[in-house]
C-alpha cells in the first residue's frame, strides 16, 4: 500500500506541471514588440505643457522631504505606452538612496508610480504609419521651493 501511495504521489508530482500548462494557468507574458526609438513619439493629450502641470498636480512630496530640504537628484518614470496609449510596466530610477531618508523616498517614489499608472490614454508611438508600443522615459524634475 505504501508503496502504491509513494508511486502515485511521484506521478502526480511529475504530470502537475504538465497538467498546469494544458490548462491554461500559466502566467500570461507580454510578446509585442516594444520600440525604444519610434518614428513618432508617444505624447500626452494636450502636450508637453499638460504633462507638467498634471504631474504638478498628482505627484505628493512627502513632507520628510520638504522638511530637510533634500535633494533627490535625477528621478526618471519608465513606461511602456502600449498601442492603444495605456501606460503600464512602470519604473522608477534614481540615484541610491540615502538611509537618512529612504522611508521618504519610499513614499516619493510610490506617489510617482501611482501618478504614472492613472494618466489619462496617450496618442501613442507610431512606426510605418501604425500604432506602437513604446517604452517611454519620463524625466522628473523636483523643485523644492
Amino acid at each position: 500500500m505504501n508503496r502504491f501511495v509513494s508511486t502515485l504521489l511521484l506521478l502526480a508530482t511529475i504530470m502537475f506541471p504538465f497538467l498546469l500548462l494544458s490548462s491554461g494557468a500559466v502566467a500570461q507574458s507580454r510578446s509585442e514588440k516594444v520600440y525604444t526609438v519610434p518614428e513618432r513619439q508617444p505624447e500626452f493629450p494636450g502636450g508637453k505643457a499638460a504633462l507638467s502641470l498634471y504631474l504638478a498636480e498628482n505627484i505628493k512630496i512627502p513632507g520628510a522631504l520638504v522638511r530637510k530640504n533634500y535633494n533627490t537628484g535625477p528621478v526618471a518614470a519608465k513606461f511602456i505606452v502600449d498601442e492603444l496609449g495605456y501606460v503600464h510596466d512602470v519604473r522608477i530610477t534614481m540615484k541610491p538612496l540615502d538611509k537618512k531618508i529612504e522611508k521618504g523616498m519610499q513614499a516619493f517614489m510610490t506617489n510617482i508610480i501611482a501618478a504614472v499608472e492613472k494618466m489619462p490614454r496617450w496618442e501613442p508611438g507610431e512606426v510605418g504609419g501604425k500604432h506602437v508600443s513604446v517604452f517611454y522615459t519620463l524625466p522628473i524634475e523636483v523643485n523644492m521651493n
